[in-house]
């Protein structure tokens, strides 16, 4: 009896311990979560709000500014090149990263993967005049080229630091173990490294999307507020309407973006967590 009793009172100090932590943490996150809704959510609800009305009026249009919104030829073309965008670097982002990072860890020279985190801090000034005076032409002369050479410089650095990470975790009894039973080194990558990093891939992936709609200084500064076809991006659509004071269109636009990219990110925390699981 007394040793159900003392199991009963280390499992309720357990508990309280646990709902003691729990509680310190939120009470440590609420600042965070308070700034996020008046600075983010708030401002995005009066968005959505405002999308249903006609320009800065208290007319009720119901969703004829989102109509209008997918009619608009400009918005068509920036969301084209968008996905074109995202068809180029995504892959491209992923191999060269998984390469560089098998690489340093071959050459026991982790450390160097700092190097290309050094584009992520550059102003975007001074990211165009390198990149002018390399190639020794105008940037605007080079079509979609450099948008996303920018978006690949910027975000190169943070996947090959993921991806070193993630390939070192792997327990080395499992490697070794493929090797004996006489498996090759691409072998050994492409059916047990691989695998065990999918997660890994699925977070690079989400990091280079997002880091594609901060690239907009460079792509500002490349062709100006009216660029060419191919350098015309969602920023460009929401700056000049923004400027031309197109208010519902704006709001309408904003508001798709953001439940995109809120889509992409839980989707992919989703398949995370459960490949994380499985």
């Amino acid at each position: 009896m007394s040793l159900l009793i003392d199991l009963l009172r280390g499992s309720n100090c357990t508990l309280m311990n646990k709902m003691k932590k729990n509680l310190q943490s939120n009470i440590l996150l609420l600042p965070a979560l308070i700034a996020g809704f008046f600075c983010y959510l708030f401002p995005i609800l009066i968005a959505f709000g405002k999308s249903f009305f006609l320009g800065t009026g208290t007319d009720f249009v119901g969703i004829q500014n989102y109509v209008d919104l997918f009619e608009n030829e400009a918005f068509s073309l920036a969301v084209r090149n968008l996905f074109h965008l995202w068809a180029i670097i995504v892959p491209v982002n992923l191999v060269i990263g998984i390469f560089i990072a098998e690489v340093y860890i071959k050459l026991r020279k982790e450390k160097l993967c700092l190097f290309f985190l050094v584009p992520s801090i550059l102003p975007a000034a001074c990211v165009v005049t390198i990149a002018s005076s390399i190639l020794q032409k105008s940037p605007s002369q080079w079509g979609e080229t450099p948008v996303a050479f920018y978006v690949l410089w910027k975000t190169l650095g943070f996947s090959i630091l993921i991806f070193i990470v993630a390939i070192k975790s792997i327990e080395s009894e499992i490697i070794d173990a493929a090797m004996l039973d006489g498996v090759n080194p691409l072998q050994c990558f492409w059916y047990i490294k691989l695998p065990i990093i999918k997660s890994s891939l699925l977070i690079c992936g989400i990091l280079t999307i997002y880091n594609s709609f901060r690239c907009f200084r460079e792509a500002y500064l490349i062709g100006g507020s009216h660029p060419n076809e191919q350098l015309y991006s969602i920023q460009h659509f929401l700056q000049n309407n923004f400027m031309n004071m197109n208010y519902a269109r704006l709001e309408a636009a904003s508001v798709l973006v953001v439940l995109f990219v809120g889509a992409v990110v839980l989707i992919g925390m989703y398949l995370a967590r459960k490949k994380r699981n499985n």
